[in-house]
């Protein structure tokens, strides 16, 4: 039988560990399923249609909690090779930021995108990437207040690191620890996933042979910087 590397340990404790927090997350979303199950039963029975439709929209969102829950689990519990590829970073931002607007209009947050025409071709694995910057923008889009929330969203080629860059900027509440937050399990978030999104995406990254990095202050927004190599020979 074939022994598990350092890595291949490290990871499935941390697969152990994020099936554990998984199981608990979904316990207390499971008791506002319950709960909400109670008041749509009585809705239903007296035919009050809008507590109904109020107490549906309760229930999707819990649906989406648990899918993002387990989703995430599987995503870090799995190391899966890179499927890389010449993409386009600009048109693959564009298309995330199309997903996510109606999200941010609905709570009237403005996004900006600025992109770099010359950044071409980046080589790299769409679908992880369309992953990381899905995590970001909807980190960002979260993190602001609406009405007065503004998050700007910026790519670049750095000719001298021959590097392609992303930054997403809000002006947000900040984040009061930037050092803890890549690390799995850290959520800021109460009640929304297993804080695993943003250690996912530092592998995916990582993988990529590009690095992740937040700056931020208590009240000030943050700012993540992705940087990848442009020339595939470069990536790990």
């Amino acid at each position: 039988m074939e022994k598990l590397t350092e890595e291949q340990k490290k990871r499935m404790i941390e697969a152990g560990q994020a099936v554990l927090n998984m199981s608990h997350g979904v316990k207390n979303i499971l008791q506002a399923v319950r709960s909400a199950e109670e008041i749509m039963d009585i809705a239903v029975n007296r035919r009050d249609i809008d507590q109904a439709e109020r107490t549906w929209n309760i229930l999707k969102q819990n649906l989406d909690r648990i899918q993002k829950l387990v989703l995430d689990t599987l995503k870090f519990s799995k190391d899966e090779p890179l499927n890389t590829r010449p993409c386009h970073l600009n048109r693959l931002v564009g298309s995330v930021v199309e997903t996510l607007r109606p999200q941010a209009d609905q709570r009237r947050i403005r996004i900006d995108v600025q992109t770099d025409d010359p950044l071409g071709q980046v080589p790299m694995d769409p679908e992880k990437m369309r992953d990381v910057v899905m995590n970001l923008l909807t980190n960002a889009i979260e993190a602001v207040d609406p009405e007065t929330g503004h998050v700007h969203i910026q790519t670049k080629l750095d000719q001298h690191s021959k590097q392609a860059i992303l930054c997403i900027r809000d002006n947000g509440h900040g984040i009061e620890d930037t050092g803890i937050i890549f690390e799995p399990f850290r959520s800021t978030k109460d009640n929304v996933g297993a804080g695993l999104g943003l250690a996912i995406a530092q592998h995916v990254i990582q993988k990529h042979g590009g690095t992740i990095e937040a700056q931020s202050l208590p009240g000030e927004g943050a700012v993540f910087t992705v940087c990848i190599p442009v020339n595939a020979e470069e990536m790990a």
